[in-house]
């Protein structure tokens, strides 16, 4: 899109917007008495979007203007309105300084009740409003598994009037208690979410999306690769307690968020010393002889290092996988994984409206074996060692009605990949053997900074929420390699293909991004709440600059909130992926054809390399176009229904020129486009006793209309060609719930995921590419895991223990398949498929207070 059609785009949406958001303002309402509150938590620090209600007691009184402020996780906003006549419930929601107005109040009594995830219900209390007494301050408490007893918490199926985006939740009780596989993975967990899904390399796609076109956020900060900006960093579930997906209708606050934002949100300690322990005890496996099996140990402790001033939270957790590949000799089918992480918290409570938050993140992985496949045996497997090291400081300080935050954190990813040997990797039709041809050693950095204010409290034909600032980092990534050759045997053991690679072997790449918003969250009455927002972004490899509008509107059509509609159309800057360009820097590969015999070459050796574009680059961006409902029946129950349309415009890819042959030269444009469109239909019903259910079943359509990508070993020099992306999934049904049962106080949770299987393509001996990309589909996936936990007292202590089987019905669910065509006539031959996760029983013992 050229930027003269762009700017006209933009003025025609704000256009649209300004007339149909402007012939609502007529229903705002003159305030009489106007209630200033606040919302603190015990630390005295403010809690955003928390709902507020308010009951009048006394005589009935006439309908009148409400004020809403919410915020929801990282993004400031603000409703208004008219209060709710019938039963006389005025609400509201805090903005990210804690604040809520609600006007048009006659004087009197009223009763507060007050809501928000992670926090205990604040319900009950009284306050009396005169014209001298209307600023009051209320404070919640964290809910913290601190007794064996039964409190009041937020309820997960409410309605949030104020939120314009399509969001998605987890707290940390269903982190913890959701039975997925590998329940110790915070990403794993994630898939209880029915907007995330795991490929079969074990890679997060959000929404449809590549893995590295989402924002991955921890307590404000980006928290992605800075490399390639997956989600690789580790931390212990325990120190989580929401993960939050927006997916559509997110605001201009976030940059480079392309398909979706993630954000996770972790504690900071308070007043209490607290200590948690899970999985403390290890593991043994009997597979291969007695050894050490799988160990999963996590600790968390947290409390003041000055009451009412300065607190500390630390989470450490430590991780020993011991993966046995069935179908492989028992002293060769083994991958062993020991990894840890840290993530400590620090917060001073400067002023009762200035606090400074800061955090450090550690993570330590050494892994044995990996690759380790049926068809890929212990000598073609690598050793990997990686760290990564995050920090950050955020400082916040409130005056009157506006909010100001200025950040900075570092960021480093490294990695050492080292094969078993330098001997040649043999591609054979049904496997490999040899060594793995690439050594690789990479080091990443990020730098990020943001300074933004929130002002809110403004009237102007009902309430707006103006919030602005600016954001600027820099990544880089420095990489070497060493290579060997490559054969490509055929079943008769003759050379087909032979494939070595020249030139340099080291690089260094940088880019530098920077941008600005400003946005309006504008309720205009009871009914109508609208997000308007736009965003510039440049970016130095680029060469260029974006400009991003971005539109959502909320309708509710009753007074009772239990009913909302939303739409939404925004663009959004891609952030780039520096292990992609970085491929233009590196060596170029040399490839050489043989006949039937293996000794005559029919074509080569011919040269290939990744090369930039010579007629520059534009800015990759989303159009992301959605439409939801949602509807509460009674009070337990939540409905959802959503529809989601993403277009990726000047996505990055390598085009093959001249396609077909060896010896190609791949040029790297902004010319992809992926598109996503999905319907996802979502039930939750919560029981009195906590039990809960979860329902959802979405179906999808993830495409692009160039499939490849190539990468130095792995050229297929077909010409580009469009196809289901490799983790598409048209038909996924997923449940997960809870029943507290009778029978000795036991819990039963259950998680269950059905999904259509993924993509693969399909390759012939000298590794060209047959018939179309990922035509062919695996198995359906299907998996049921449930599990059993009881709590106990032991020495006066409080613990619970839980036992889960996963892949009840022990579905096979492969992971991996025998794509050579050549393969046919061998053993295992062609469309073998294998991996997966059999069945198994696995324990975790909880520790969770003192008596």
């Amino acid at each position: 899109m050229g930027r003269a059609q762009l700017k006209k785009n933009f003025k025609a949406a704000l256009a649209i917007a300004v007339v149909l958001l402007g012939a609502a303002g007529c229903f705002g309402a003159d305030a009489t008495l106007v209630l200033q509150g606040r919302i603190v938590d015990e630390d005295g620090l403010p809690v955003s979007g928390a709902q507020v209600k308010l009951e009048h007691v006394g005589e009935p009184t006439k309908p009148s203007a409400v004020t809403q402020i919410p915020a929801a996780a990282g993004e400031p906003t603000t409703t208004s309105g008219q209060a709710v006549a019938s039963g006389q419930i005025f609400a509201a929601t805090s903005d990210d300084t804690g604040a809520f107005t609600i006007a048009a109040l006659k004087p009197g009594e009223y009763t507060v009740r007050i809501v928000k995830a992670t926090f205990f219900v604040l319900s009950g209390q009284t306050i009396t409003l005169s014209a001298d007494n209307t600023e009051f301050t209320f404070t919640l408490n964290h809910t913290e598994e601190v007794h064996e007893k039964v409190d009041v918490t937020a309820p997960p199926d409410r309605i949030d009037p104020s939120s314009t985006s399509e969001t998605a939740s987890l707290n940390a009780t269903e982190i913890r208690d959701i039975p997925v596989p590998s329940s110790h993975t915070l990403q794993q967990s994630l898939i209880a979410m029915p907007q995330v899904l795991r490929d079969n390399q074990l890679l997060l796609h959000v929404a449809g999306a590549r893995t590295t076109q989402a924002q991955y956020l921890l307590d404000g900060f980006d928290i992605g690769d800075p490399v390639s900006g997956q989600l690789d960093a580790r931390f212990s579930v325990d120190a989580v307690r929401t993960a939050e997906i927006q997916t559509a209708g997110f605001g201009a606050q976030y940059y480079h968020p392309g398909a979706a934002v993630l954000s996770f949100h972790t504690p900071e300690g308070d007043d209490k010393f607290r200590f948690g322990a899970v999985d403390f005890i290890p593991g043994i496996s009997v597979q291969n002889g007695v050894q050490f099996g799988n160990y999963y140990p996590r600790f968390s402790f947290s409390g003041p290092i000055k009451k009412g001033k300065l607190w500390y939270s630390e989470s450490l957790s430590m991780q020993h996988t011991l993966s046995i590949i069935n179908g492989l000799p028992s002293n060769a089918n083994e991958v062993q994984q020991w990894s840890g992480d840290s993530l400590t918290r620090l917060l001073w409570l400067i002023a009762p409206n200035h606090s400074l938050h800061g955090s450090f993140l550690y993570n330590q992985a050494n892994s044995t074996n990996s690759g380790l496949s049926t068809i890929t045996p212990i000598s073609t497997t690598s050793d990997v060692t990686s760290h990564r090291i995050f920090g950050s400081v955020k400082d916040q300080w409130w005056i009157g009605k506006t909010l100001y935050e200025l950040g900075f954190a570092a960021d480093e990813s490294y990695a050492n990949s080292v094969p078993k040997g330098t001997s040649p990797d043999i591609l054979l039709v049904n496997g490999s053997e040899g060594n793995y041809y690439q050594a690789l050693h990479s080091v990443g950095h990020r730098y990020q900074g943001f300074f933004d204010a929130i002002i809110t409290g403004l009237q102007w034909h009902g309430a707006h929420t103006i919030s602005t600032g600016a954001d600027i980092s820099s990544v880089d990534l420095s990489q070497s390699a060493q290579r060997t050759e490559i054969q490509a045997l055929r079943t008769d053991l003759t050379l087909a293909r032979l494939t070595t690679f020249t030139g340099p072997a080291n690089f260094y790449v940088t880019d530098t991004l920077a941008g600005g918003f400003v946005q309006d969250l504008w309720t205009i009455n009871k009914h109508l709440i609208a997000q308007l927002g736009v965003r510039a972004d440049w970016d130095r490899f680029v060469q260029g600059a974006i400009a991003g509008p971005r539109l959502a509107l909320n309708y509710l059509p009753f007074a009772d909130d239990r009913t909302k509609f939303t739409a939404g159309w925004g663009m959004y800057s891609i952030p780039m992926n520096l292990s992609v360009i970085g491929q233009t820097e590196d060596q170029k590969e040399v490839d050489t054809l043989y006949d039937l015999t293996g000794r005559m070459v029919t074509a080569g050796p011919a040269t290939s390399q990744f090369v930039q574009s010579p007629n520059g680059y534009q800015t990759p961006y989303f159009q992301i176009a959605n439409v939801g409902w949602q509807q509460r029946l009674k009070k337990n129950t939540l409905l959802g229904l959503e529809l989601l349309a993403r277009d990726e415009h000047h996505g990055l890819v390598y085009e093959t020129v001249p396609p077909g042959q060896i010896g190609a030269t791949f040029v790297l444009q902004t010319s992809r486009r992926d598109i996503y469109r999905a319907l996802t239909a979502t039930v939750r019903h919560n029981w009195e006793n906590g039990a809960y259910l979860f329902a959802s079943y979405t179906r999808s359509n993830a495409r692009t209309d160039q499939a490849l990508d190539p990468f130095l070993g792995s050229l297929y020099f077909a010409a580009q060609q469009p196809a289901s992306l490799s983790w598409d999934a048209p038909n996924r049904i997923l449940s997960w719930g809870n029943v507290p049962t009778p029978i000795w106080g036991l819990q039963f949770n259950y998680f269950y995921e059905y999904r259509s299987g993924y993509p693969f393509s399909v390759i012939n001996q000298q590794q060209f590419l047959v018939g179309p990309p990922n035509s062919l589909r695996f198995p359906v996936y299907s998996n049921l895991t449930v599990s059993l936990e009881k709590r106990f007292h032991f020495t006066g202590r409080l613990f619970a223990i839980r036992v889960a089987v996963v892949n009840v019905l022990d579905r096979s669910n492969p992971d991996t398949v025998v794509n050579n065509i050549d393969a046919i006539g061998t053993t295992p031959n062609f469309l073998t498929f294998s991996g997966g996760q059999d069945r198994a029983v696995t324990a975790r013992l909880r520790f969770i207070s003192k008596k």
